[in-house]
């Protein structure tokens, strides 16, 4: 009976953990976090596979730093500017 209620707790934590992450404004920036990684690797790849650019593999995530930046910066402008 003890395990079991090991398992539950952690579960309830996790569940706890991802209810909080799992709201709709983490879900667009995660979705353009994503998508902005998916873009720059698939060219990235695609450059380096056709010798156009040679690629540096370790400044790949740039782009999605960039992304991830200019949707902290807009949330924070949009919500000190924010009328109530």
């Amino acid at each position: 009976m003890k395990p079991k209620s090991i398992i539950n707790l952690e579960n309830n934590k996790s569940r706890k953990i991802i209810s909080r992450i799992n709201t709709s404004k983490n879900k667009i920036v995660i979705k353009a976090m994503l998508l902005c990684l998916f873009l720059s690797i698939s060219f990235a790849f695609i450059s380096e596979k056709t010798g156009w650019i040679e690629v540096d593999w370790n400044i790949i995530f740039i782009p999605t730093l960039l992304v991830l930046q200019i949707i902290i910066i807009s949330t924070a402008l949009k919500n000190r500017y924010k009328k109530h």
